[in-house]
């Protein structure tokens, strides 16, 4: 036998696997009569996978096709006969059976065209009579690239080889089509069924990136089939749900650890919570870095990459409601699939070079998003429309423009929603053990009683609660996302930097204030609001964002905000990035962070940062948000704590800085809301206390508590954690408040002493002086006060210390002039209270003791005089206060009142007492006359 007959011999016995005929063998001279002996091997091959017996060699070629075809009709035949070709293929391609020769690589190369043509002829059903099967599924996905028990994948390159070789022989023909949408179609069904516990749950991945790949003549044929499909992104889309289950890509960016969004895993009551920790997270990255590759194949080409880009702005659009806060959920993709598309498109902006980034593409109209009901920073819609139409309408972003900026809108709508999410959860765990405490406070409920099932449903939904909060944990907070985040918005803050300040005057240490420019102005308020909510949940879930980035930016676009709070219509922006500030305090942290340092620099602080700080406190009256009344405290708390961090650092600098701020007149505005806010907070907070005790010693009786019907216990219950909240929370604020009044007047007092102010503090310190030492001061009397942070004899050393810190003339005149308040009684009970409870050393209530004999010195000349005065014409009266004007003024509704009182009143409204008329203070006018006329009546009096 020559070599010829013995390769032949070869390939019948080894590549096709089945046996032959030596002597048919031996009549086989051309390389045409190898090619035509060959496939009638391959036939008889394909029959023998079919289970059918037939004399291949008596019927004719279009006999052997038609048994072929009728034999082989079902899904199951059609598939065994797939691999059965590409498993020839492969030892073909391999060539690991015929060695080398030109004839034989000749001949190989045309039998694998030969098999290329049957494998065509498969996959479309016109071989086995399968039409049907074509357009809606195909075998290949299975037979080449997903593992099971009856076939294994072929090795990457190989796979690529085979699809290209595919891909080539049918290019030019109508199955082509048809072959690959098939293919493409079921790799969106495989996805559709793929979970993130399955143990092959990356096969559909490699195998849309191996498809992706393929070139040919320097295109990437099967992206251009895939964006020019119906499935791509169906024009019947209306929502995020239905782009989530939809489109072609929905599937694969759907895979997601978190309960609402995986059925397998929520109805497997069994899963080990410990092992899911350490088995999710490699999941879930290898998944989004196999999306990633994905993507970049299908953006490389470039005239697919506007389609792509489309998605992605479709994606965003149709799930713009999603940072709502009680968004529907029924129609917005999952947050599985947001987090997914956030990691690609992050991914994907990881070079970009932010220079190269437009600053006016969100107000362009090449923008693809829709942003036309997005809040602008100070900007109202005709304003946007205005300066859109400056700009130049025929210019196109670049990619980075585009990828870049819907990046940090995708941040908006994937990042934020599961992470308030993820609050929710833990106030839903925190309250229902709260109700079981509640429920068990007496032991537990009788057998059967209606407290038993509540206690069984709430210790049931407690479980479910922790469950779905430890596996949102492990899906949220997945470290590889985070970091990619964290660099991100590294850049994020330099390109608001370039907006905010193009010239980069505050960059380069200038430090000088910046003027508003309209793409500031227009450009959307979430951007950072955004960076201000991440950074501080950040804080709350001890995530350290921070670590391994430069800060830089990050501080200076803080720093250029927080000084420029003019440059944004809503002062709750700003509050937001103060409340980062104060996250990052060492108060919260326990020691100084990065942020924190580099943000009080002594450059910007003293400059800008700390005025703007004191005078953000006083002008934040007004939040714009339902609930302004609450949150202005909050402001000034996050304010002052930031301000005690200054007053008390070791570069004493910082100290300075404020004391000079004090100093200046436009502050005494600052001092009037420390003022309020320590009158209205501690007396809230003595009411609730006061509320507190009532129901704990009705609680104490406990005959007379249980005679009360459970409809009074229940309000009872639940008035007292509405009082205990409330307490809790307005003294947190006060403590503070009192504190910084007493460092602030430790080392300046002439901002407290203005005729304006001084009677207010006086008032205010023995109002409180009063509630604390008082006669009424036992109704304050708590179990366990300092679960409120009631802390009275401290309260009473900071007040008492405030006091001697302004003595002084003028002070001790508004102190003994306090009719509200002010006793000599009181302050001999409060010095019985600092000795008995040894609040303060011998020496400082020796000092307390002189401090109050100049006031009762006072206050009887101030007796005195009022009975001297008691007589005084009408028309030297001030009409408020009915006391003796000493520096009257004429206001413009022609009503002559004296300046301290008209001041005092325009430190907190801006209008005339009599006709709420806009007031100022320059616009007063000195009534010079009448101030002559009192003061020589006063003299004549008191010569008198």
């Amino acid at each position: 036998m020559d070599e010829s007959h013995r390769k032949m011999e070869t390939f019948i016995t080894n590549v096709l696997e089945i046996p032959y005929d030596n002597n048919t063998l031996q009549n086989l001279i051309t390389e045409q009569d190898l090619l035509d002996y060959s496939e009638n091997e391959l036939f008889c091959a394909l029959l023998k996978i079919s289970s059918q017996k037939i004399d291949i060699l008596q019927t004719s070629n279009k006999t052997q096709n038609m048994e072929l075809r009728r034999r082989m009709t079902s899904k199951k035949s059609d598939r065994l006969v797939l691999v059965y070709l590409i498993d020839v293929w492969e030892r073909i391609h391999g060539n690991t059976y015929l060695g080398n020769g030109p004839e034989w690589n000749t001949f190989c190369s045309k039998f694998s065209d030969l098999l290329m043509k049957y494998i065509g002829l498969v996959l479309t059903g016109v071989l086995t009579d399968n039409v049907e099967m074509g357009p809606v599924q195909s075998s290949l996905l299975s037979c080449l690239f997903i593992r099971n028990h009856q076939s294994f994948p072929l090795p990457i390159p190989e796979r690529t080889q085979f699809v290209e070789k595919l891909l080539c022989a049918t290019k030019q023909t109508q199955t082509y089509h048809q072959i690959f949408s098939a293919l493409v179609f079921d790799h969106m069904g495989r996805a559709k069924n793929n979970n993130i516990l399955d143990t092959n749950v990356y096969d559909v991945y490699h195998s849309l990136e191996v498809l992706t790949g393929i070139k040919s003549n320097n295109t990437r044929p099967l992206v251009s089939l895939i964006v020019n499909l119906d499935i791509w992104c169906p024009s019947l889309i209306k929502n995020g749900k239905q782009i989530e289950n939809y489109s072609f890509l929905g599937p694969f960016l759907s895979l997601s650890g978190y309960l609402e969004d995986n059925n397998k895993m929520a109805n497997n009551k069994n899963l080990d919570l410990e092992q899911l920790k350490h088995d999710l997270p490699p999941v879930i990255r290898q998944s989004r870095d196999k999306m990633f590759k994905i993507m970049y194949n299908l953006l490389l080409p470039k005239d697919t990459r506007n389609s792509i880009l489309s998605y992605f702005a479709n994606v965003l659009n149709f799930n713009a409601k999603k940072s709502g806060i009680q968004a529907q959920e029924e129609y917005l993709s999952s947050d599985g699939f947001m987090l997914n598309f956030l990691s690609v498109i992050l991914d994907l902006s990881v070079k970009v070079v932010v220079d190269k980034v437009d600053r006016d593409y969100f107000q362009s109209q090449c923008c693809k998003l829709n942003f036309s009901d997005i809040t602008r920073v100070n900007a109202n819609t005709e304003e946007v429309e205005e300066f859109t139409g400056t700009l130049s309408g025929n210019k196109q972003p670049n990619f980075s423009t585009e990828c870049f900026l819907m990046a940090i809108y995708s941040v908006h709508l994937s990042l934020l929603p599961p992470l308030r999410k993820q609050i929710t959860r833990l106030q839903k765990i925190k309250d229902l053990a709260n109700m079981i405490k509640d429920l068990t406070k007496n032991g537990l409920p009788a057998s059967g009683s209606r407290a038993e099932i509540q206690m069984k449903i709430a210790q049931a939904k407690l479980e479910e609660w922790k469950r779905g909060e430890k596996i949102a944990q492990i899906t949220t907070f997945e470290t590889e996302l985070l970091q990619k985040f964290s660099e991100f918005y590294g850049k994020v803050c330099l390109w608001i930097l370039s907006v905010i300040d193009p010239d980069k005057q505050w960059v380069n240490g200038g430090l000088t204030k910046l003027v508003r420019n309209k793409l500031f102005d227009t450009m959307p308020e979430f951007i950072i609001d955004d960076i201000a909510d991440i950074l501080i949940q950040s804080s709350r879930f001890q995530i350290n964002l921070l670590g391994n980035i430069n800060i830089g930016p990050v501080c200076q676009m803080i720093q250029v905000c927080v000084c420029h709070p003019t440059h944004f219509r809503n002062p709750y922006l700003v509050s937001k990035l103060i409340e980062v500030i104060y996250m990052y305090s060492p108060d919260v942290q326990g020691s100084i962070s990065p942020l924190f340092e580099k943000i009080i620099t002594p450059s910007s602080s003293e400059q800008h940062l700390i005025p703007a700080l004191l005078n953000f406190y006083t002008d934040v009256e007004s939040t714009g948000a339902s609930s302004e009344f609450y949150d202005k405290f909050s402001i000034r708390y996050h304010i002052s704590i930031i301000t005690k961090t200054l007053w008390y650092a070791k570069n004493t600098s910082h100290r300075l800085t404020i004391i000079e701020c004090l100093r200046d007149s436009q502050f005494i505005r600052f001092i009037n809301m420390l003022i309020n806010d320590t009158t209205f907070l501690l007396d809230e907070s003595i009411d609730s206390l006061r509320s507190i005790r009532d129901t704990q010693k009705l609680m104490a009786d406990q005959i007379k508590w249980e005679q009360e019907s459970e409809e009074v216990k229940t309000q009872k219950l639940n008035q007292l954690r509405q009082d205990e909240r409330q307490c809790k929370s307005y003294l947190t604020l006060a403590n503070e408040t009192v504190l910084m009044l007493y460092y602030l007047s430790e080392n300046v007092q002439s901002p407290f002493l203005r005729a304006e102010l001084v009677d207010r503090v006086a008032a205010m310190l023995n109002y409180n002086l009063l509630q604390l030492c008082g006669p009424k001061c036992a109704d304050l009397k708590v179990l366990d006060p300092l679960k409120y942070g009631f802390q009275p004899k401290e309260l009473v050393k900071q007040i008492t210390d405030i006091y001697i810190n302004l003595d002084s003339p003028e002070f001790l005149d508004a102190v003994a002039g306090d009719e509200r308040s002010y006793k000599p009684e009181l302050f001999a009970l409060a010095i019985t209270r600092l000795t008995n409870a040894a609040i303060k050393s011998p020496h400082e209530i020796e000092a307390f003791r002189v401090f109050t004999e100049k006031v009762k010195k006072k206050f009887d000349r101030k007796q005195e005089m009022d009975l001297e005065f008691d007589d005084a014409p009408e028309e030297f009266r001030d009409p408020l206060m009915s006391t003796m004007m000493r520096q009257p003024v004429r206001l413009p509704s022609g009503v002559i009142m004296d300046k301290p009182i008209i001041d005092r009143h325009l430190l907190n409204s801006s209008t005339d007492p009599f006709n709420r008329q806009h007031l100022t203070s320059d616009m007063l006018i000195p009534e010079t006359e009448l101030q002559e006329r009192i003061e020589a009546w006063i003299k004549e009096r008191l010569g008198n």
